[in-house]
Protein backbone atom coordinates (compact mmCIF):
# COMPACT_ATOMS: atom_id res chain seq x y z
CA UNK A 1 0.00 0.00 0.00
CA UNK A 2 1.46 3.41 -0.79
CA UNK A 3 0.05 6.94 -0.30
CA UNK A 4 -0.59 9.20 -3.27
CA UNK A 5 -1.94 12.72 -2.61
CA UNK A 6 -4.74 14.59 -4.99
CA UNK A 7 -4.95 18.01 -5.76
CA UNK A 8 -8.36 18.78 -6.94
CA UNK A 9 -10.39 22.22 -8.17
CA UNK A 10 -14.25 22.42 -8.91
CA UNK A 11 -16.25 24.98 -10.63
CA UNK A 12 -19.38 25.96 -11.68
CA UNK A 13 -19.58 24.59 -15.09
CA UNK A 14 -19.92 27.50 -17.77
CA UNK A 15 -23.15 27.98 -18.65
CA UNK A 16 -24.49 28.24 -15.01
CA UNK A 17 -24.26 31.95 -14.13
CA UNK A 18 -22.25 32.68 -10.86
CA UNK A 19 -23.58 35.20 -8.67
CA UNK A 20 -20.65 35.33 -6.13
CA UNK A 21 -18.07 35.66 -9.28
CA UNK A 22 -20.29 38.67 -10.77
CA UNK A 23 -20.11 40.43 -7.39
CA UNK A 24 -16.35 40.35 -7.67
CA UNK A 25 -16.02 41.59 -11.25
CA UNK A 26 -18.12 44.60 -10.52
CA UNK A 27 -16.02 45.48 -8.00
CA UNK A 28 -12.88 45.09 -9.76
CA UNK A 29 -14.32 46.95 -12.32
CA UNK A 30 -15.40 49.88 -9.64
CA UNK A 31 -11.73 49.98 -8.55
CA UNK A 32 -9.98 50.16 -12.00
CA UNK A 33 -8.61 47.18 -11.97
CA UNK A 34 -9.79 45.66 -15.31
CA UNK A 35 -12.62 45.87 -17.17
CA UNK A 36 -12.25 42.79 -19.08
CA UNK A 37 -12.68 40.11 -16.40
CA UNK A 38 -14.67 36.81 -15.92
CA UNK A 39 -14.91 34.91 -12.92
CA UNK A 40 -16.11 31.80 -11.50
CA UNK A 41 -15.48 30.65 -7.32
CA UNK A 42 -14.32 27.63 -6.70
CA UNK A 43 -13.24 25.55 -4.18
CA UNK A 44 -9.74 23.24 -3.79
CA UNK A 45 -9.50 19.87 -2.52
CA UNK A 46 -6.09 18.28 -1.00
CA UNK A 47 -6.81 14.67 -0.46
CA UNK A 48 -3.91 11.97 0.66
CA UNK A 49 -5.05 8.45 0.12
CA UNK A 50 -3.64 4.91 0.95
CA UNK A 51 -3.97 2.65 -1.86
CA UNK A 52 -2.86 -0.98 -3.54
CA UNK A 53 -1.95 1.27 -6.80
CA UNK A 54 -1.84 4.95 -8.52
CA UNK A 55 -4.57 3.50 -10.34
CA UNK A 56 -6.99 2.43 -7.82
CA UNK A 57 -5.79 5.83 -6.11
CA UNK A 58 -6.69 7.31 -8.64
CA UNK A 59 -10.50 6.03 -9.34
CA UNK A 60 -11.46 6.15 -5.57
CA UNK A 61 -10.49 9.87 -6.12
CA UNK A 62 -12.93 10.51 -9.49
CA UNK A 63 -15.62 8.45 -7.60
CA UNK A 64 -15.27 10.42 -4.40
CA UNK A 65 -15.04 13.90 -6.75
CA UNK A 66 -18.08 12.91 -9.25
CA UNK A 67 -20.79 10.83 -5.97
CA UNK A 68 -19.65 13.43 -2.79
CA UNK A 69 -17.50 16.56 -3.79
CA UNK A 70 -19.88 18.08 -6.91
CA UNK A 71 -23.25 18.64 -8.54
CA UNK A 72 -22.53 16.97 -11.84
CA UNK A 73 -25.67 18.92 -13.15
CA UNK A 74 -23.77 22.25 -12.26
CA UNK A 75 -19.60 21.58 -11.56
CA UNK A 76 -17.38 20.40 -12.77
CA UNK A 77 -13.88 19.46 -11.46
CA UNK A 78 -10.33 18.62 -12.80
CA UNK A 79 -7.37 16.86 -11.14
CA UNK A 80 -4.75 19.18 -10.88
CA UNK A 81 -1.89 17.53 -9.75
CA UNK A 82 -1.20 13.75 -8.80
CA UNK A 83 1.86 12.45 -6.67
CA UNK A 84 3.57 9.65 -4.54
CA UNK A 85 4.04 10.43 -1.29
Amino acid sequence: MKEYLFKISTKLKDEIKDPEGEVVEKIALRLGISKNIKIKKGKFYEIKIISSSADAACDEIKQLAEKILINPVVEAYKIEKFEEL
